[in-house]
């Protein structure tokens, strides 16, 4: 007698997909509901119930996903933030243009990444609380503040060695380059409602001050 094909459709590829993608979406739920509670209330005052009650799920199932509070701010930081991150790396990698217009373009990127709804929000929210929190700090700083400075050293040298800018152009601290932009985000979340930037006019300004400065 043939025996009886059992299949077990509970460990079958299309019902393990399934759950996979389940857990996915369960998870990017827990991070964009964190995401707001973090930047509403700050990380301090964030409670993961409400993060929870955000999701829709138990407080008990974000540990499930996460450690602790930390390990979600940083996922959220992930999601959010290092997208921008590694497209100026990739773009910075393949770009095969001038550094005039690599540096024009990669600002140019940053301006629109920061015109993201959640960006300036979560920015503000990082800027404001986690000199209280020395892991977190130093987090931020090695996924996104040092590669964002390596990104703007490696444009600056390309300038340097083709001799279109400065020879003492790395001397100038990466911070100044960055900081109209930072507080772009700033003014607007500060001041957006009496006197609010244009950002495409302020950023070509931004581009047009760091040309002159940088030049040969």
């Amino acid at each position: 007698m043939q025996e009886a094909l059992v299949i077990n459709s509970a460990s079958s590829p299309i019902a393990v997909g399934k759950r996979e993608l389940q857990k996915e979406a369960r998870r990017n739920a827990i991070i964009d509901a964190a995401l707001e509670e973090f930047t509403a209330q700050g990380f301090t005052s964030a409670k993961l119930d409400d993060v929870a009650d955000r999701a829709g799920i138990g407080k008990g199932t974000i540990y499930l996903y996460f450690q602790s509070k930390e390990s979600l701010f940083e996922e959220v930081v992930r999601k959010t933030l290092l997208p921008g991150r590694d497209i100026a790396q990739q773009n910075l990698a393949n770009f095969s243009g001038s550094a005039e217009e690599l540096l024009c373009e990669h600002f140019a990127n940053v301006y629109s990444f920061m015109q993201n709804d959640k960006v300036p929000e979560l920015m503000m929210m990082i800027m404001g609380e986690t000199v209280r929190f020395p892991k977190l700090t130093e987090f931020f700083f090695n996924e996104m503040v040092k590669p964002s400075q390596a990104i703007l050293s490696t444009i600056l040298q390309r300038g340097i060695d083709s001799g279109e800018f400065r020879a003492d152009a790395l001397d100038i601290a990466t911070q100044l380059l960055m900081a109209p932009a930072m507080n772009s985000v700033i003014w607007n979340l500060q001041f957006g409602g009496l006197a609010p930037l244009e950002l495409n006019s302020y950023a070509r300004m931004h581009i047009d001050f760091m040309l002159r400065a940088l030049r040969a």
